[in-house]
């Protein structure tokens, strides 16, 4: 019972009146099997048809959670047709570096919109009875090496990055099971960490659900069980007989076994309970709803005006990936599509249309470039797709660069010199260093990859019946070189740091160090003009508990209705630790009619405000003033006020007569302002001291008492 039966199901048992569970991958889709649950691994051929939804970097472009809520509802629908019982997904890693070869199945580099489009997908699936998964338990943030590497890291980065959208789905979606992850964590396998599977996720969250390991996660299985693992996968153990030994030598204790049974029980209960089992789907609602979710990933990133396009023009397009398009990354994500759509035949119904290949995957030919040449004579007006190829991105290997392919360059240089006008339309799962286009564009549309029904929604946006709405999920950096890992990522070692993360990820690094980006997290163009009227807090003083609504005023000043993402973060004025310029902490997405003018409402709670203490393992707010910047990226901050926050609670309770005098200015300033008005000021070179030091000199110079003096230092350390 410990272990799984063959590639995609539980061990059923007939005594204790238990069946196998069947589990299927699907971030983005749910990739299922014909004859479950006897299909025994990865058979091509046996692939039963599902819809594919554009990958997790698009669903987090949309900024639209009750949008992702939906996608999870749909998927789930296709999971109960299938009869499968839980959703292996959704992946909520982060996006350390442009180059992770995973990229593409994660939603973004921050956190905080991790977690909430993870929380409403979860919730979605599991509206509709069947679990979901959350992956990969943690710190999995690396392909290369990743079934051995230890990634290392102080507990505060642990929480407040990469464990937070793990709490945040805990805690609001309840997902049936969490994946562990193959890496080890500070020396430790994933799943067997006593840290992760029983100090944080059992004891601190309260986490009562099911624990399976990664496909071969397992490297010591008595340690896992003894930890916190419920279900290895896949099965036929090989470790059956170590669990046997172990047991009869009372090595793990009955009680041990039994507590790491409970949950998988407790998973059958759900799974039997769900009402939807068997239910057929409309798969072709369902490619509709996909078609609407494409519509709000994309990004538009470069427009002089040539966008949307007329319809009924001529237009030359170049490029393979408009006749076969790239939908989705490769690994665990792929499926097979119900159908695919073609962007070509979707240009055809609206324009005259001329068509070359111009590459071959990545390569292209003499021939090929011919071809280009003679199509750009005869057209003014260039529609080029490009993008990575399954080479550049999947599961199981990092990437080497973040360029476009050189087969595709070449294409480009060739049209380049005509000096026509040429829209680029992109098909990737991370960010692309898009300097070869950039001179040369008119316009740049990031597509992501969009899944099945890709193309509709894509010419749709050329045309302007839909008004682009994506925003960018993560930074794209000007060049590798200057992102903040370049030459450590992915590690070759046995260990990989993640010292430094909290302002060295993704916008953090970027924004707080003052460096230069292609485009800012938060960033898309639209068709309307939005303009930011004003910025109201409903408090100015905050304390332990409070909550604070932010509201702001948007006008669209333009003749097009469209979306704004209306993006709140949040800045510490001055902190004892090491904080980001800036962090996200709220967004709205929310349609505005031309010349409309709303009201946009954006809560924030204590969190918003909060580190992690590692003395007091729990999330806390340094007293002090913290700037509200609201904006259309992280870089472009329109309205700002700021905010006293009184917090009762202390950060640190390891202090000692021995810390600096500066120490306790920070963090017990009541007491220490006492002291100055009592006895004197202290020069700068004694803030630097051991107060036990400088207070001697006190007692000494003011004549305190024996006993005076230790309540005077107890009461700084107490």
């Amino acid at each position: 019972l410990t272990s799984g039966h063959g590639m995609w199901t539980s061990v059923g048992n007939d005594t204790i009146k238990t069946r196998n569970l069947v589990f299927a991958d699907g971030p983005h889709g749910v990739r299922v099997y014909e004859n479950l649950p006897g299909t025994k691994g990865f058979d091509e051929d046996k692939k039963a048809p599902s819809t594919l939804f554009p990958s997790a970097a698009a669903m987090a472009s949309t900024f639209n959670p009750e949008l992702i809520y939906e996608v999870g509802k749909t998927i789930a629908k296709e999971c109960n047709h299938y009869n499968v019982d839980v959703l292996l997904g959704p992946g909520v890693n982060l996006k350390r570096s442009p180059l992770g070869g995973r990229n593409f199945e994660y939603y973004s580099e921050d956190p905080y919109l991790t977690g909430v489009i993870a929380t409403n997908f979860i919730n979605g699936v599991q509206s509709e009875g069947v679990g979901a998964c959350i992956k990969h338990f943690a710190l999995n943030e690396q392909e290369d090496l990743r079934r051995f590497v230890s990634s290392e890291a102080d507990e505060r980065t642990i929480h407040e990055l990469y464990l937070l959208p793990f709490e945040m789905a805990i805690k609001n979606a309840n997902p049936s099971s969490i994946m562990g992850s193959y890496n080890k964590v500070n020396g430790h396998y994933a799943c067997e960490s006593e840290y992760l599977l029983k100090d944080v996720l059992r004891n601190q969250w309260g986490y009562n659900g099911l624990v399976m390991s990664d496909w071969g996660g397992v490297q010591d299985k008595v340690k896992s069980i003894k930890n916190g693992m419920n279900l290895e996968m896949p099965g036929d153990s090989e470790f059956t007989d170590e669990v046997r030994k172990a047991f009869n030598n009372n090595e793990l204790t009955e009680k041990e076994l039994d507590d790491s049974l409970l949950p998988l029980f407790d998973l059958y209960d759900y799974c039997e309970q769900n009402p939807n089992k068997g239910k057929k789907a409309n798969f072709e609602d369902n490619h509709a709803f996909a078609s609407k979710v494409s519509e709000e990933a994309i990004v538009l990133l470069e427009n002089d005006g040539i966008l949307p396009l007329s319809k009924g023009i001529k237009i030359g397009v170049i490029g393979d990936f408009a006749q076969n398009p790239r939908i989705n990354g490769g690994g665990s994500a792929s499926l097979k599509s119900y159908k695919i759509d073609k962007p070509i035949d979707e240009l055809n119904k609206l324009f005259t249309v001329e068509f070359a290949q111009g590459y071959n995957d990545d390569q292209t030919t003499d021939k090929l470039l011919e071809d280009v040449k003679l199509l750009m004579e005869n057209n003014d007006t260039i529609l080029f797709f490009t993008g990575t190829t399954p080479n550049l991105e999947v599961e199981g290997k990092d990437r080497e660069h973040m360029d476009m392919p050189q087969g595709h360059i070449d294409v480009f240089n060739v049209i380049k010199t005509f000096n026509k006008k040429v829209i680029v339309i992109l098909s990737n799962g991370s960010a692309l260093n898009i300097s070869p286009l950039l001179g040369h564009s008119n316009a740049i549309i990031e597509a992501w990859f969009l899944g099945n029904a890709n193309a509709k929604p894509l010419v749709d946006v050329i045309t302007g019946i839909v008004n682009p709405s994506g925003r960018l999920s993560e930074t794209f950096p000007i060049r590798i070189e200057n992102t903040p890992l370049y030459g450590l990522f992915p590690s070759k070692e046995d260990t990989v740091s993640y010292v430094g993360d909290i302002v060295n990820t993704g916008y953090r690094y970027y924004d707080t160090h003052k460096h230069d980006v292609r485009y800012p997290f938060g960033y898309g163009l639209s068709y309307s003009d939005f303009r930011y009227d004003s910025i109201s807090l409903d408090k100015e003083v905050l304390t332990d508990g409070d909550s604070l609504q932010v509201t702001i005023q948007v006008t669209n000043t333009s003749q097009f209705d469209g979306y704004e993402v209306v993006q709140v973060y949040v800045r510490d004025k001055e902190s004892y630790f090491s904080r980001p310029n800036k962090e996200l902490k709220g967004f709205k997405k929310v349609y505005i009619k031309a010349n409309e003018t709303v009201d946009v409402s954006i809560e924030l709670d204590e969190r918003s405000f909060a580190v992690y203490s590692s003395d007091f393992k729990d999330f806390r707010v340094e007293t002090g003033l913290f700037d509200i910047l609201v904006g259309k990226n992280v870089n472009d901050i329109l309205l700002e006020e700021t905010i006293q926050f009184n917090s009762s609670k202390k950060l640190r309770s390891n202090h000692s007569i021995y810390h600096t005098v500066k120490y306790f200015k920070i963090h017990n300033k009541e007491k220490f302002d006492y002291v100055v008005k009592k006895y004197r000021d202290f020069p700068w070179f004694e803030i630097e001291e051991p107060m036990i030091r400088v207070f001697r000199r006190l007692q000494k110079e003011f004549k305190i008492n024996n006993e005076d003096f230790e309540n005077l230092l107890k009461s700084f350390v107490e």
